[in-house]
């Protein structure tokens, strides 16, 4: 059988091509939907001999949830009607292979870098092995090396209810960060009645049961964080799930009269990217008028090596700063 390699190398040197000629900003702000100059997405010598592959990995990865359910239908019926049953059959079992290595397997990815060397590129939500649901071999140095992959300057890590790897990370960045350049910072993500709220700056570990029993103690806990000095950040998709228009459990709008520090406005999850783009807007609207931070995360649990958002915070001259000096910064920061 002859085998035509034409369409396959010349799609291959197309993608090769633009990454040689990109576009002027690859980078699109989150809150207005508008291209920003001042970052580039930079990719690796093997990315690019993959980068059919690893394109099409970083787009299965950033499908929300019911994107990837419509996307799979379409690609059932496309492979059985084209191929016949025994063929299609085969042809499922290799994207399901595919579809392994994108969960599973480190890969190359697109590490963000900005111009201003003030600028300090961040994550506000992450997880390891510790929460139910990470990802076992998902470390604390696991989540780490994956941070400083994409690019970040530090995150922190906001296990579920737990905040061990937490700890640990910090302790290691305290040793190495000269080296790697990269800070681990402290959080938690607390959970409570139909509602995840991630704290910033956690040093000893929050219990949550106090708080879990009704939707009426979330404003309880607000305020007990703030008597600790501790940043409240609303996640996504809780609060939109359980607290949008309406809601007897309390709305968005509620959050603000509690005092909540700020919002989450873009998940990387598949479930929280079906957050709808008018609801975001009344989010940043809200924000914007209550001069609150917004924060897109990664929530990376060790599943999918992919980020649909990075955060850029300026702090000059964090570059000298040592994990917990960072951390004072960037919270300093975010409460102004």
């Amino acid at each position: 059988m002859k085998i035509n390699w034409r369409s396959p190398l010349l799609l291959s040197g197309l993608v090769l091509m633009s990454q040689a000629f990109p576009l002027p900003s690859p980078v699109r702000d989150a809150a207005t939907g508008s291209w920003v100059n001042g970052f580039s997405l930079h990719y690796s010598s093997l990315y690019l001999v993959l980068a059919p592959f690893c394109g099409l990995a970083d787009r299965l990865t950033l499908l929300s949830y019911h994107q990837l359910m419509v996307f799979l239908v379409y690609l059932a019926i496309a492979v059985f009607l084209g191929l016949g049953f025994r063929r299609g059959t085969v042809a499922i079992a290799f994207f399901v292979l595919f579809a392994a290595w994108v969960i599973l397997a480190p890969r190359p990815t697109a590490r963000l870098v900005a111009e201003d060397p003030h600028v300090l590129i961040i994550d506000f939500h992450s997880h390891s092995c510790v929460s139910h649901d990470g990802r076992k071999s998902f470390t604390a140095e696991s989540n780490m090396l994956w941070h400083q992959e994409q690019g970040y300057g530090a995150a922190f890590i906001t296990d579920h209810n737990r905040i061990e790897s937490s700890q640990k990370a910090k302790a290691i960045s305290r040793e190495n960060w000269r080296e790697s350049h990269y800070r681990s910072l402290e959080g938690e993500e607390v959970s409570l009645y139909r509602t995840h709220l991630v704290t910033l700056g956690v040093h000893e570990r929050i219990d949550n049961r106090p708080y879990d029993s009704d939707a009426k103690k979330i404003p309880l806990f607000i305020a007990d964080m703030h008597k600790k000095k501790i940043s409240v950040i609303a996640s996504i998709p809780e609060y939109w799930w359980y607290h949008w228009d309406g809601s007897a459990l309390g709305t968005v709008d509620d959050f603000i009269r509690w005092g909540i520090d700020g919002f989450e406005i873009i998940n990387s999850a598949p479930k929280a990217l079906d957050f709808p783009p008018a609801y975001r807007r009344h989010i940043v609207e809200l924000c914007r008028a209550h001069n609150l931070p917004m924060t897109g995360i990664s929530d990376n649990h060790g599943w999918g090596y992919a980020t649909a958002a990075w955060n850029a915070i300026s702090i000059p001259n964090w570059q000298k700063m040592n994990p917990d000096e960072l951390e004072n910064a960037v919270l300093a920061t975010i409460k102004t």
